[in-house]
């Protein structure tokens, strides 16, 4: 298993690492598995929406809940405004306001409360991420883990601890790096461009995967509906997608299938994430001295 670091190294480098995770015999109900589980725990909102991206409204909530759950020793002081500011900034996600407009957001959404400084210092006004933002991404974890356990240990090693705190912060912080150094989704999967920074783009990928060959392509009004996009939207990533020879569009009107080229990038999605969460169970489970079991 590849070192966490290596997400700053060439996408060559990692790929012997995610062919091994396609070749296995059962990573492709695996891969459908966890695309399935993507699909059901999305959540969009067109308030955000119109705030940040997909990808930035991930990154910023993984990071509420990196700089809440820093492991002993951190010593950053958890999670405040204006550190979850400079991260943004820092790693390009959006500038200083549009964080401070999307903790907001996240503040009327419930995610995201108020809370007592651990020190008694009532100058420093501390935030903490919601039990039910930690829901939200915790059953996305559990779908990901679930999918990956008849491939690699890590999988039932993760479901084991996932709802140990000393565990939870380590795999949190573990989740993150990936994107502290730098990295981004199209550097292992460029194919996934049309897709990968639009709203709802890849769990609308992920959702024509599932639908397959033998059936009718899903309606736009159904996929407008379903992840909270506007019809347009929808469209305009179709048309996307058909351009890029990623999508076959039997009817102009209507909804798409996926070509060859577009399942196998999905595969390729679901590896890296497979991965990821790969190291970061393996990097708790090593820090706390907790045995992952041999396959």
């Amino acid at each position: 298993m590849l070192d966490p670091t290596s997400w700053r190294a060439p996408a060559a480098e990692r790929r012997p690492e995610l062919e091994a995770l396609r070749a296995h015999p059962l990573f492709a109900p695996a891969a459908r598995q966890a695309a399935a589980g993507i699909v059901a725990t999305y959540r969009g909102n067109a308030v955000m929406n119109r705030l940040l991206n997909d990808r930035g409204r991930f990154i910023l909530s993984m990071l509420v809940l990196a700089l809440h759950y820093e492991p002993p020793g951190a010593g950053g002081g958890g999670l405040s405004a204006g550190r979850l500011k400079a991260e943004a900034a820092g790693l390009q996600v959006c500038s200083p306001g549009r964080a401070v407009a999307m903790l907001g957001a996240f503040r009327l959404l419930g995610l995201v409360e108020s809370m007592p400084d651990p020190g008694g210092d009532r100058r420093l006004k501390r935030l903490a991420p919601s039990a039910r933002l930690l829901d939200l991404h915790r059953a996305r974890w559990r779908h990901l883990l679930a999918a990956m356990t008849d491939l690699v240990p890590e999988g039932a090693a993760g479901l084991a601890h996932i709802d140990e705190p000393d565990f939870l912060a380590i795999y949190i912080d573990a989740l993150i790096q990936p994107f502290r150094e730098g990295w981004r989704l199209l550097d292992d999967v460029p194919e996934l461009a049309p897709f990968a920074d639009r709203d709802a783009g890849i769990v609308i990928a992920l959702s024509l995967m599932e639908a397959g060959h033998d059936q009718p392509p899903l309606p736009i009004t159904h996929l407008a509906r379903r992840f909270g996009v506007s019809r347009s939207h929808v469209l305009g990533l179709l048309r996307a997608g058909e351009e890029a020879g990623l999508l076959r569009r039997p009817d102009p009107r209507g909804g798409a299938l996926a070509e060859p080229a577009l399942a196998e990038a999905l595969n390729d999605f679901v590896a890296v994430a497979f991965l990821m969460q790969a190291q970061a169970v393996r990097r708790a489970c090593a820090t706390l001295g907790q045995a992952i079991p041999s396959s």
